[in-house]
């Protein structure tokens, strides 16, 4: 009996060896850790057996069968309690995150690597940690929280360190690089992607392994090309290119010749795009990578229009369409719709450039809205699960310290004590979950009203004017057919009033929006005052020719500001845009500025019609929605001084007006130093 049992001990390691290496067996490897599974229990050994449940859900979560990899995983776990194996614990734990992460269940993810971090902490796996605070990281960057994306990221840094594990710190810098893409911040994004770059060589000078490098040229690559750098781009992605031949990655090439398509497409030499990205096609179709050909056949469409094959070249940017509808590629989806918009424009078909057009707005809208009130629910979830970590870790502290009072103390008097100071825990601890939920709901009625006013806004105020447009745009054509000169230049100057204001709401919109969701990042520098007005002047003179009104600039050349200049631009063009959509004809608008010790105090003074003291109450107010008619008949919602009433607050400052009605209005508001 105990030589049978030294003898299936012994199997069970000679497959598990095997199993685990993957060499020396024909056999499927699954098998052989079934087998040694079954041999396993026979023995006994918990401790074998929770390692071979492991390896077995890491091998079914290699093929994609989640499902059966979390029922291993789960009966893994099972066994690594009852040992108290916290190193097997933390690497259970991961591995079930990343199956939820895998499946879009992010909240289950984050719970469960919240839970891996802390038994990897007893065991002092730092390389588990670092994992999952990098995916950690991953969901609050999908969900658009990118501070704290950034922060995580610095945390699994910090334990891949720690770990010594060095391919990490290069995926957390490549990560980081991605985080900054996605910000637009292009030269910190690429500082991390050539940081990690550096370390992928390295690595790859050691092992061969290039796909770490690969990654990183490509990146970098597809930041020149969408800052027009394009020589620079294609330098990166034969370098990709490359790579990927000698790695024999045929999905990697596709991609390669995707990218060069693209470029070449930038550049204007339509036959090598042509060729590139036929090349591409091929490939995808070969591995069956369906979704990666939607972008592939929307630059191969353009590139046969700008060869003049159009009816070829929209048939294939067609195809791109139905692809990215079909695989709900929303990006691909929305750059499509806004390319067949341009080619159709630039063959002078405006119903469909406008049509086109449409559908991009709609599919944006419909992105929003849907998109909203589920990263809000989300997010509230993640925020409360990361709270929940702080508040386990503080009661699990106390829970120490009760322990060592009840050792140190009589039981009877202990259990007294502990009890009291337990319901008065559990008593705060209710008021102030109850406070919190209160307050959270005050924040999403909010939220939700804001959200409502917005679509308010969108549905009635945007849809308008494009509705104007297009009816314009049609009697327009019937204009040019009859060839009737004045009534063209009447139609054609109204359309492009109403596009100027239709603009300016949805530039005024965008940004209030991100203002609101927390996106737009304050990014402050010292500023001359004069170049900031001189450009919004410019941005503003054809409105102002139209009245014959006259900007006059009365700032000295020497006024500097400490601000974000974005910011302060959308400030100055909603206040002067206000003065003459509110001024007659010959009027004058006099900007001016005054240096104090606390702060520069900037006025934009128009001789307009003014405003009455009640309309003065209420103007910066969104419930309020206080908007009129200008001098003209321009039409608007009053959200751009809400807007520049939210970005002097961003500042520090303040903002104010002085108005009668007949006698023109005086905005001033204020940047500290």
């Amino acid at each position: 009996m105990i030589v049978g049992i030294r003898n299936n001990f012994l199997l069970i390691n000679v497959l598990l060896f095997f199993a685990l290496s993957g060499e020396g067996f024909s056999i499927p490897f699954i098998q052989v850790h079934i087998d040694s599974l079954v041999l396993a229990k026979n023995t006994g050994d918990s401790s074998l057996q929770m390692r071979l449940y492991y390896t077995l859900g890491d091998e079914h979560r290699e093929k994609d069968n989640f499902e059966i990899s979390q029922a291993y995983y789960d009966s893994a776990y099972t066994l690594a309690k009852a040992t108290n194996d916290d190193l097997y614990q933390g690497k259970i734990l991961f591995r079930r995150g990343q199956n939820y992460h895998s499946l879009g269940a992010e909240i289950p993810a984050f719970e469960s690597f919240r839970e891996s971090i802390e038994a990897s902490k007893l065991a002092d796996n730092f390389k588990t940690m670092g994992s999952a605070y990098s995916l950690m990281g991953s969901i609050f960057r999908v969900n658009g929280m990118y501070d704290r994306a950034i922060e995580y990221n610095i945390k699994s840094k910090h334990n891949y360190e720690k770990s010594g594990y060095d391919e990490g710190n290069a995926w957390v810098a490549y990560l980081l690089g991605r985080i900054y893409h996605d910000l637009k911040r292009p030269q910190k994004a690429l500082d991390y992607y050539f940081e990690a770059l550096e370390k992928y060589k390295v690595m790859a000078s050691a092992d061969g392994n290039e796909n770490g490098v690969a990654i990183c040229h490509e990146q970098i690559g597809l930041l020149n090309w969408e800052a027009g750098n394009f020589i620079e781009a294609k330098k990166h992605v034969d370098t990709v290119l490359s790579i990927h031949r000698k790695g024999e990655s045929e999905y990697g090439i596709s991609n390669s010749y995707k990218h060069m398509g693209k470029i070449s497409y930038s550049i204007g030499n339509y036959s090598e795009a042509d060729e590139y990205l036929r090349q591409a096609l091929d490939m995808k179709n070969k591995i069956g990578d369906v979704p990666g050909q939607s972008g592939i056949y929307e630059y191969l469409g353009l590139s046969l229009i700008k060869q003049g094959r159009v009816e070829e070249g929209f048939n294939h940017l067609q195809q791109g369409l139905n692809l990215a509808l079909t695989h709900k590629q929303t990006r691909i989806l929305l750059d499509i719709y806004t390319k067949i918009s341009e080619a159709y424009q630039a063959r002078r078909n405006f119903e469909k450039a406008v049509h086109y057009q449409n559908l991009r707005i709609q599919t944006q809208d419909s992105i929003l809205s849907n998109t909203a009130s589920i990263k809000v629910e989300q997010l509230q979830k993640i925020y409360e699960l990361d709270d929940q970590k702080v508040e386990i870790e503080k009661l699990e502290r106390e829970n120490n310290i009760n322990t060592l009072k009840i050792k140190q103390h009589h039981i009877s008097q202990l259990i007294m004590i502990v009890g009291i100071f337990l319901a008065l825990i559990i008593a705060v601890v209710i008021y102030m979950v109850s406070k919190k939920i209160h307050q959270k709901n005050l924040e999403l009625r909010e939220a939700n009203r804001t959200k409502d006013k917005l679509f308010s806004i969108i549905a009635h105020d945007l849809r308008g004017p494009l509705g104007s447009i297009l009816g314009l745009s049609e009697l327009l054509s019937e204009d040019v057919q009859s060839q009737d000169m004045k009534a063209i230049d009447i139609k054609s100057s109204a359309i492009h009033q109403s596009l100027v204001e239709t603009n300016s709401l949805l530039n005024n919109l965008l940004q209030w929006a991100a203002t609101q969701l927390q996106h737009l990042e304050f990014r402050p520098e010292w500023l001359h005052l004069v170049e900031l007005i001189t450009e919004v002047e410019d941005q503003l003179s054809f409105q102002a020719t139209k009245k014959n009104l006259r900007i006059k600039s009365m700032v000295d050349s020497s006024v500097q500001l400490f601000g974000d200049p974005d910011m302060l631009k959308s400030i100055l063009r909603n206040l002067v845009s206000n003065s003459i959509k509110f001024s007659n004809q010959n009027g004058e608008i006099i900007i001016s500025a005054s240096v104090k010790e606390t702060g520069t105090e900037i006025s934009v003074r128009d001789t307009g019609i003014g405003m009455k003291q009640e309309i003065v109450d209420k103007l910066f107010e969104l419930e309020a929605n206080i908007s009129r008619p200008g001098t003209m008949g321009e039409k608007g919602t009053g959200l751009g001084l809400i807007l520049a009433k939210e970005f002097v607050e961003k500042h520090g400052g303040e903002i104010s007006v002085n108005s009668e009605a007949d006698k023109g209005s005086d905005f001033r508001f204020t940047i500290p130093e």
